[in-house]
């Protein structure tokens, strides 16, 4: 049995097979004052990370409302482990 700070699964970057977190259960997990967009937004700038090589957007709709009452879309981050643990 493992346990596992932060859940990690199966994924694919640029047709890569690899491992990858959740950004958002990271920034959970670290405790971090910031609210998440800003703060991965953030990290993504200061650590020059690169889309589809670091880490992969994953549009998600619904959920999120927006303040006219309708639904926003939100952005989750699928980080490879290298990119987590810079984080």
């Amino acid at each position: 049995m493992t346990n596992q700070l932060i859940p990690v699964f199966n994924g694919t970057i640029s047709n890569e097979a690899t491992l990858l977190c959740d950004a958002r259960k990271l920034h959970e997990f670290l405790d971090v004052r910031r609210d998440f967009s800003t703060w991965i937004k953030n990290r993504v700038t200061e650590y020059g990370f690169i889309e589809n090589a670091d880490y992969i957007l994953v549009h998600q709709s619904g959920g999120i409302k927006n303040t006219r009452g309708g639904d926003r879309r939100s952005k989750d981050y699928h980080l490879t482990l290298n990119t987590a643990k810079e984080l």
